[in-house]
């Protein structure tokens, strides 16, 4: 996702963002305090990168359009805007990355420690694009349609690249998920 406050043309992770602008890095840190689990989140050890998440920057597989319309198959109302970059996997080649897919086992509860099985390792030969979004994506977002709730979080279920460093942004397009692939 584009931040919205993007200093400069490499996206670092959450701790370097702390050294780089203390207000950015208050307003990124935010987003963690909407569930008592979540806010555990940064400190949280990846095992596989041997580093906390606030040390790894979260990459999505699929294009943002499949999530949008997952979204608003769900909630029809949903219309909110989001900006994404289409970062090349060649430009993490190099960086320790893997893909954490919460669905692999059928068990995934969050804020439990993940089984090994959820992680592999991402290259730029392993590497692929997901081209529909997960079925467990659209039903958790139904779980919280069911709940009362009038949006849910877009990732939720969808498998993540996590990669261990900095990646520069600099040319990569920008996509608004509202517009169709």
């Amino acid at each position: 996702m584009v931040p919205k406050n993007l200093i400069g043309h490499v996206l670092v992770p959450l701790q370097s963002l702390r050294e780089i602008s203390e207000e950015n890095y208050r307003t990124e840190i935010k987003k963690y305090d909407d569930h008592p689990k979540r806010k555990e989140l940064p400190q949280r050890v990846i095992k596989k990168l041997n580093c906390p998440q606030s040390e790894v920057l979260h990459f999505s597989p699929i294009h943002p359009h499949l999530m949008f319309k997952g979204l608003k198959s769900i909630f029809p109302e949903w219309n909110y805007s989001s900006k994404y970059f289409e970062i090349p996997i060649q430009r993490i080649e190099g960086l320790p990355a893997i893909k954490f897919d919460m669905n692999v086992t059928g068990s995934y509860v969050f804020g439990e420690d993940e089984p090994e099985e959820m992680f592999e390792w991402v290259t730029p030969q392993n590497y692929e694009i997901l081209r529909e979004i997960p079925v467990e994506a659209i039903e958790f977002y139904q779980q919280w349609r069911d709940r009362g709730e009038r949006g849910a979080p877009a990732m939720a279920r969808i498998p993540h690249v996590m990669v261990r460093g900095e990646v520069d942004i600099n040319g990569c397009r920008v996509i608004d998920w509202k517009s169709p692939i």
